[in-house]
């Protein structure tokens, strides 16, 4: 028969009440005490950053964050990762160059962006990446980590935008909505910290293989016979004619030459995909916005043959027709400073050029 409420309670003491209560309110106490020495534990407090602190870290609690000329470095490296790994086991000479820095905080003297004087020496790296570890490597690659060990190259000759997704190399601190330190926050950076943005691109690598000149031909870096090869690429007018053959298929620049942000093709407003393409590459607008050397001091009186001959596509290529907007990524000489073109929101000039042509 089941025993009432009532009969339970008057068959237990006040004593072994009593006795259980307190069991209770001391696991509860331990339990908070817990909860607060791992919350002292998370905080590096005045230990100069030598605490890792995880990506949901408050900005308040990174001692390197107080100064807000940081911010751009800190929030980078906190959605990197080696978000846990302490800022002070790659920079391991904060200690002797902090009061160097706090005084040229206090001057403003500090250089915007900031960007590092001296490489993370490889043994750094190689206290938690060791050589004989299975290297995960996107795409096609083939990257022998031990030859280029042997070659004395440092890890971060290669490896350098891993934490900062190279942010002062890209200058992102002068684009839109990056100007002021106070915009650089965990969220917002991720539009900029993309995967790409901390990889090597291939011109890290070609860089360097044209200062060392080993004998490396595409299929010793790629195992798809697809890259074995660049067409037109080893042709001595190949400056001249890349434009007219990229037209042919575009998407074959892009397999290699594609922009480390991730866009591929820009809104030029020219129709021409091929211009679309250089505008969002920044290795083809580097090289387009510099005077070529055909451009000559008397280039003025005979641009317009040359436009006749070449085509106006590849005036477009470097130029605008009116005054170019903010990233565009032209040259500031645009046609229309001097002639009257008429520019139609229907039909892009590239459009209307095929069609004479046509």
């Amino acid at each position: 028969m089941k025993r009432s409420s009532t009969e339970w309670r008057r068959g237990v003491s006040p004593g072994i009440i009593l006795a259980v209560l307190l069991v209770l309110l001391m696991v509860a106490l331990s339990g908070c005490g817990e909860k607060q020495a791992a919350t002292e534990t998370a905080k590096p407090g005045a230990t100069q950053g030598e605490k890792a602190q995880p990506a949901s870290a408050k900005l308040a609690d990174i001692e390197c964050a107080q100064c807000h000329e940081m911010l751009p470095e800190v929030v980078t490296w906190m959605t990197s990762s080696h978000s846990k790994i302490a800022c002070t086991k790659c920079h391991t000479n904060y200690d002797q160059k902090k009061a160097q820095m706090q005084a040229a905080h206090d001057a403003g003297n500090i250089p915007r962006p900031i960007r590092a004087t001296e490489k993370i020496p490889g043994d750094t790296c190689k206290q938690c990446h060791s050589s004989n570890r299975a290297f995960s490597l996107p795409g096609d690659l083939i990257v022998p980590h031990e030859l280029h060990d042997k070659a004395r190259v440092g890890c971060t000759d290669c490896h350098f935008q891993v934490v900062h997704a190279a942010i002062a190399e890209r200058n992102v601190i002068a684009r839109p909505g990056f100007t002021n330190y106070a915009d650089w926050t965990p969220q917002s950076v991720e539009r900029v910290a993309t995967i790409p943005a901390r990889q090597p691109t291939m011109w890290v690598c070609l860089d360097c293989h044209k200062t060392a000149k080993p004998n490396t031909p595409c299929k010793a870096c790629h195992s798809d016979p697809q890259n074995w090869s660049a067409p037109y690429h080893d042709r001595p007018d190949f400056l001249s004619i890349h434009g007219k053959e990229g037209r042919k298929n575009v998407d074959l620049c892009a397999r290699c030459h594609a922009n480390r942000e991730g866009m591929k093709f820009a809104e030029s407003g020219t129709g021409d995909k091929i211009i679309d393409f250089e505008r969002a590459t920044p290795l083809c607008y580097d090289c387009h916005m510099k005077r070529p050397a055909f451009h000559g001091s008397n280039f003025m009186s005979q641009h317009a043959n040359a436009a006749k001959t070449k085509g106006l596509l590849n005036c477009f290529a470097c130029h605008s027709i009116e005054p170019p907007k903010p990233g565009q990524n032209v040259t500031g000489t645009y046609c229309n400073n001097c002639h009257w073109f008429p520019v139609k929101k229907t039909e892009a000039p590239a459009q209307q050029q095929q069609k004479q042509q046509q």
